[in-house]
C-alpha cells in the first residue's frame, strides 16, 4: 500500500480526460493527482472522502471574468439596477440615497437601454443625468450598464470630475474621468479580490482570467481593470492567500482608441511577477478592444443597424482605414513580441478584420502555437470561424450573454441572426478551441448557468458533455496549461470540484459541495 493524503472513491467522476472519460475514485497526494481509476488501486490515505455517487469535475475555469471589477459592483458597494424601466431605476437610488452618508457616492449596475420600458415605447428616450438628479441631488451617482461600456450619470458626479456634457449617458473612454473621480471601497482592491475568490471557490471555480489589467483600465468597471487589481493579485499570491490559478492579459489601452503606441510602451515594460509561481498568477498576453457592442450600435457589422449604419472599430484613426491598419499593427506587435492576444471583437466585420490581422501576423512571423483568441466573437461567420482555425487561434463565448440578448440581437438584425450569433457548435465543428465564460459582472459567475444555456439552445448548443469541456480543458488550452490543468488526469494539480448531483443531467441545479485547490479544501469539507 502506498500513502497519499486523500482519496475521494465512491463517486461519479467526469474527467474530461479522453484517456478515461469516467471512473469513481481519485488519489491525491502533494497537491497532484496520482490516481484515476474505478478503486484506489493500492493507495492508502489519512482521509477518504466518501462521495456516495456524487459528480466529480476538474475545478472549474472562468475564463473570461473580470474579478476585481465584479467584486466592486457587488451589494452592499453597488446596487442592483438590472431593471424593466427608468422609474424603477430612480425608486431604487432613491432608497439608496436615504440610507447613505451626506454626499457619499451611489454606485449601481445593470441597466439595459433595450429593456427600460421608457425607452422600448419611445426609442428617441433615453437615460438622462436629469432622471437622477431629481431623487439625488446631493449624492453623485455612477450607473454601470449591463456591459462595462456605458455608465448613466447625474449632474453631480459630471461636475465632481470635471466633465462637461448635456446628456447623462457616457460611453467607452468617455465614461474615465467619472470612473476615477468615485472611491474604492475600505480594505481597497487586494480586499476586494480576496473576497471574490472565496466566492468563485464556493461555486467550484479553481482558475479565471482576468482579461484586461493595466493602464487602459484605470477608469473601466470603477478602476477593477486598472494595476491595482494585479497588484491586488499579486499581494494575495505572495502571502498564500490565492486559491485560484489567476491568467491574465495586460491592457495598454482603453475601452476606445487603442494605439499602437500604448502597445509599444506597455511591450517595453510589461508588469513584473518576479517570485510569484507562474501556476498561480501568470501574465500571458495583450487584451485589445478592437470594436464595441450591438445595443449601443458600436459593434463593426456587415448588416446595417435600424439607424442605417455598420458600427465601426475602436481603435485609433479618424478613418475606417486608419482604424483597420492600426489594428493591424497592434496585432503585429503583440504577435511578434510573443505574447498571446485576446481581442475583444463582437460584429460580423470586426471579427473578419481581426481575423485577417491575425494572419497578416502570422505569415510575417511564423509562431507555433501562439494561441491568440477572439472575446465574444458574437457575429462570427463560419468562413471567419474557418480561418480562426486554420490558424490554430480560439475563441471564448458567453452562452448565458447569448440567452439575455437573443431580443436585442432580433429587434436590430432578425431572426437569422438569432439563429447564428454566439456561435459554439459551428466553432467546435470548425475545429476553433471554444472556452466559453461569464464576463462577470457582466452576469453571474456561475458555470452552471452557461452550461444550461449551451444545453437548452438550439442550433448553436452543445450536447453535456462537450458544454462542460467548454469550462475545463479548454480554458487549459487558452492559459497554456492543458497538461497540468483542466481534467482529473494523474500528474495534473489536484483542482476538483464535488458537486451535490448524483447524476451529470443534475449538475446545472445542484450546489457545489466540496471544492479542492491543490489538494487543499477551499470550500466545503
Amino acid at each position: 500500500m502506498t500513502g497519499a493524503d486523500l482519496i475521494l472513491a465512491g463517486g461519479r467522476v467526469l474527467t474530461m480526460d479522453a484517456a478515461l472519460p469516467y471512473a469513481s475514485t481519485v488519489v491525491v497526494r502533494g497537491g497532484e493527482i496520482v490516481h484515476v481509476g474505478e478503486d484506489a488501486g493500492g493507495w492508502r490515505a489519512a482521509e477518504t472522502v466518501e462521495l456516495r455517487g456524487r459528480v466529480v469535475l476538474p475545478g472549474l475555469n472562468d475564463s473570461h471574468l473580470h474579478g476585481v471589477g465584479y467584486g466592486l459592483h457587488r451589494p452592499p458597494f453597488c446596487l442592483d439596477v438590472a431593471l424593466e424601466s427608468i422609474a424603477a431605476v430612480r425608486a431604487e437610488v432613491a432608497r439608496a440615497v436615504r440610507r447613505a452618508r451626506p454626499g457619499q457616492w451611489i454606485r449601481g449596475i445593470g441597466w439595459h437601454p433595450g429593456r427600460l420600458a421608457e425607452c422600448v415605447a419611445d426609442p428617441g428616450r433615453q437615460p438622462v443625468a436629469a432622471d437622477l438628479d431629481e431623487v439625488a441631488p446631493e449624492h453623485p451617482v455612477l450607473l454601470q450598464d449591463f456591459s462595462g461600456h456605458a455608465v448613466w450619470v447625474n449632474s453631480l458626479a459630471l461636475e465632481l470630475a470635471g466633465v462637461e456634457s448635456d446628456g447623462g449617458v457616457l460611453h467607452h473612454a468617455d465614461q474615465a474621468l467619472v470612473q476615477r473621480a468615485a472611491p474604492h471601497p475600505e480594505g481597497g482592491l487586494t480586499a476586494v479580490a480576496r473576497d471574490v475568490v472565496a466566492e468563485l471557490n464556493r461555486l467550484g471555480i479553481t482558475s479565471f482570467t482576468e482579461p484586461g489589467l493595466g493602464p487602459g483600465g484605470e477608469e473601466a468597471f470603477a478602476g477593477g481593470m486598472g494595476t491595482g487589481a494585479l497588484e491586488a493579485y499579486a499581494a494575495l499570491a505572495r502571502s498564500g492567500e490565492l486559491t485560484a490559478r489567476v491568467s491574465v492579459l495586460g491592457l495598454p489601452s482603453a475601452m476606445s482608441g487603442a494605439s499602437a503606441a500604448d502597445t509599444v510602451a506597455w511591450l517595453a515594460a510589461p508588469p513584473d511577477l518576479a517570485g510569484i509561481s507562474p501556476r498561480l498568477l501568470r501574465l500571458l498576453g495583450v487584451k485589445v478592444f478592437a470594436d464595441g457592442i450591438p445595443p449601443s450600435e458600436t459593434a463593426w457589422m456587415r448588416e446595417p443597424y435600424p439607424s442605417g449604419g455598420h458600427g465601426a472599430l475602436c481603435t485609433h484613426g479618424a478613418s475606417t482605414g486608419e482604424r483597420v491598419a492600426e489594428l493591424a499593427e497592434i496585432v503585429r506587435l503583440v504577435h511578434e513580441a510573443g505574447w498571446q492576444l485576446g481581442v475583444h471583437v463582437v460584429g460580423s466585420r470586426g471579427v473578419d478584420a481581426v481575423a485577417e490581422a491575425l494572419a497578416a501576423a502570422q505569415d510575417r512571423h511564423p509562431r507555433k502555437d501562439a494561441r491568440h483568441y477572439v472575446i465574444h466573437g458574437q457575429f462570427a461567420s463560419e468562413q471567419a470561424l474557418a480561418r480562426l482555425a486554420a490558424l490554430g487561434c480560439g475563441i471564448n463565448l458567453q452562452p448565458v450573454l447569448q440567452a439575455m440578448e437573443a431580443g436585442t440581437t432580433r429587434a436590430l438584425f432578425g431572426e437569422d441572426l438569432v439563429r447564428t450569433e454566439w456561435p459554439a457548435r459551428s466553432a467546435v465543428e470548425a475545429g476553433v478551441v471554444t472556452a466559453c465564460s461569464s464576463d462577470a459582472p457582466v452576469t453571474r459567475p456561475d458555470w452552471r448557468a452557461g452550461v444550461a444555456a449551451l444545453v437548452a439552445r438550439e442550433g448553436e448548443g452543445l450536447d453535456l458533455e462537450a458544454a462542460l469541456r467548454t469550462y475545463t480543458i479548454a480554458p487549459a488550452w487558452q492559459d497554456h496549461a492543458e497538461t497540468w490543468k483542466g481534467s482529473i488526469t494523474p500528474g495534473k494539480v489536484a483542482d476538483l470540484c464535488v458537486s451535490a448531483a448524483t447524476s451529470p443531467h443534475e449538475l446545472t441545479e445542484a450546489p457545489v459541495e466540496l471544492t479542492l485547490f491543490g489538494g487543499r479544501v477551499v470550500h466545503g469539507g
